[in-house]
């Protein structure tokens, strides 16, 4: 398995979103062995589920209850976890440029 970047690693999707919560669930089967992947995949589709029940559940309360301020809310931390990454990935250009210039 070849070595992830740091900005590949970044999940820029909401955590209490159904696609960011599975994404950040499924990151445990990262192994190398195929039995524990496996073993992995099948607690983390479990545990997947139960998220998403959880998910489901509060997006019911916050946009029911909560409505118009919650989408701005939303606005605001998606725009912070990409700029995380934005920066992760111009330090790994910056890296490799100087990797480069010392060979």
């Amino acid at each position: 398995m070849t070595r992830k970047l740091a900005s590949e690693k970044v999940i820029v999707s909401a955590p209490l979103s159904f696609s960011g919560s599975a994404q950040r669930i499924w990151k445990i089967t990262d192994v190398e062995n195929p039995i524990a992947k496996f073993a992995l995949a099948m607690i983390a589709i479990a545990l997947i589920m139960g998220a998403w029940m959880f998910v489901l559940c509060w997006y019911f309360v916050m946009y029911v209850l909560f409505g118009v301020f919650f989408f701005i809310f939303r606005l605001f931390t998606r725009s912070r976890r990409k700029n995380k990454r934005d920066k992760l990935r111009h330090r790994e250009v910056l890296d490799a440029i100087e990797q480069r210039k010392q060979l």
